[in-house]
């Protein structure tokens, strides 16, 4: 009777041991790789706004922030980036010029999309989406996958973004970015342009630190921290564009885009 009594109470012992591990997510799970390992991240709910920090400003092209006035830019592109904010100001003779490609209803496009907008996430196994006041949507893989090889890359305005999870620090590594996209308002990335962000929640605020690299057009990486304030309002209503909206926004060669559509037989 004793040795069954200690066979039932082993059998008891090693269930309930089996239970703590169990409860234990596996190291896959942590990076919300299924939908219960997702109640395990970060509560990044809500609608997060940009802060308004004492942005910097360049005394020579009298540019604030986000018109690339602290970017480490390559002397031939800092001449470039004064130069346009000196049309943009009217100093050249033209006016009508868009500060950006919002400006032309077109989208901002990584990193600059992640600047002057509120923005929201969601988190889906796998995956972590970013929605975005101007109607841009970023797409982060979190499941393990490699960036997509460069011979079958199809480079977007918001690009090509893995991701994985240190603690409640989301790090992203995002390439494969349309060139037509902005690095500032009036600056486009090239082919070669890398971003590099680590996401973490710090109370009621959000941080994102950047480094963004680019050897065509920078001296040196630029490296910047951007906050956002948490709200508990309604979801983001989104602007939408359409190509009536594109044509209205003024002359469609300001942005070196061509919209004109081509010709029966031709191809752009």
């Amino acid at each position: 009777m004793h040795s069954i009594v200690t066979f039932i109470a082993v059998c008891a012992l090693l269930a309930g041991s089996q239970g703590v591990r169990a409860a234990d997510p596996p190291h896959a799970a942590s990076r919300g790789q299924t939908w219960d390992s997702i109640k395990r991240l970060p509560d990044w709910s809500g609608v997060w706004a940009p802060s308004r920090p004492q942005l910097p400003r360049n005394p020579v092209s009298n540019s604030g922030f986000v018109f690339g006035g602290d970017v480490p830019l390559k002397p031939k592109y800092a001449a470039i980036r004064d130069e346009r904010m000196a049309a943009v100001r009217g100093e050249r003779g033209r006016d009508k010029i868009p500060l950006s490609n919002s400006g032309l209803c077109l989208p901002n496009g990584t990193p600059a999309n992640m600047g002057p907008v509120a923005h929201e996430y969601l988190f889906s196994p796998g995956r972590v989406t970013i929605l975005l006041e101007n109607s841009e949507i970023r797409r982060i893989w979190t499941d393990g996958r490699p960036h997509v090889p460069t011979d079958l890359a199809n480079p977007s305005f918001s690009g090509d973004s893995i991701g994985h999870w240190e603690g409640d620090t989301l790090v992203v590594d995002t390439v494969n970015i349309f060139p037509e996209a902005e690095l500032y308002i009036g600056g486009r990335v090239t082919e070669q342009t890398r971003v590099s962000e680590r996401i973490t929640r710090v109370g009621n605020r959000m941080r994102i630190e950047t480094v963004v690299e680019d050897p065509e057009l920078f001296a040196k990486p630029w490296v910047y921290t951007r906050w956002y304030d948490h709200e508990n309002g309604p979801p983001i209503d989104y602007n939408s564009c359409t190509e009536g909206d594109r044509a209205k926004k003024g002359e469609e060669t300001l942005l070196n885009i061509d919209f004109t559509a081509p010709k029966e037989g031709q191809q752009k």
